[in-house]
């Protein structure tokens, strides 16, 4: 069954004891798939790594959704990414349009596979202004990464790569294509999961893909 579906069934099903339930810091979570925090002008969207949850390791998602929240009062969404499902970005987006709100503006970030979705979907949500692409794997289906970035229309795709991530090899391919609104930046040191590095990937949301809030 499709995620979008089981969630459609389960809202109607816990409707009546409250089918956002209020936990940890997050203000609501929809079947552990969607992490929520409640803001308002702009919606900040998260997309994990494969297997990834809404907290994830060590509750790194949860800090960093409600860091951005305090700093600038928007609307965070973390997107789990389970192993058994193949994210359909477009079906995600309107379900958060459809049961939480709508957003004309939409800044996206993708941490490995969450990146290999933004950087081959993003293109097919308009409200999507900017992104901010951490460690996507290069090896599988470049030419579907290169085609999805090509047809985006955001102002700007900030693609990043640790130069101890396995694809940092293949990064500079990116450049080669001159896509206009696309840039490619390195981090010293950053392995594919940042190990370490926590407070670097809460300055690259801040200084690139929410630097116009500054």
């Amino acid at each position: 069954i499709n995620f979008i579906v089981r969630l459609s069934i389960n809202k109607v099903k816990n409707h009546m004891g409250g089918w956002m339930n209020l936990f940890n810091k997050f203000d609501y979570i929809i079947e552990n798939y969607f992490g929520i925090k409640e803001g308002k002008n702009a919606l900040v969207f998260i997309k994990t790594g494969r297997g990834g949850t809404i907290n994830g390791y060590n509750n790194k998602y949860l800090r960093l959704a409600n860091q951005i929240h305090d700093k600038y009062g928007f609307a965070v969404v973390v997107s789990a990414n389970p192993l058994e499902y193949d994210c359909d970005l477009v079906s995600e987006i309107n379900y958060i349009f459809g049961n939480i709100s709508y957003f004309d503006q939409i800044y996206f970030m993708g941490v490995s596979n969450g990146a290999l979705i933004g950087a081959q979907q993003c293109w097919l949500i308009p409200e999507i202004k900017r992104m901010l692409l951490i460690n996507g794997p290069l090896m599988i289906n470049l030419h579907k990464t290169i085609a999805g970035l090509k047809k985006h229309t955001a102002d700007d795709v900030c693609i990043v790569y640790g130069d101890k991530d396995p694809s940092y090899q293949y990064s500079q391919l990116l450049n080669i294509e001159n896509i206009s609104n696309v840039r490619v930046l390195t981090i010293p040191g950053a392995d594919h999961n940042f190990s370490g590095m926590e407070e670097a990937v809460k300055i690259l949301v801040y200084n690139e893909l929410l630097k116009k809030f500054i």
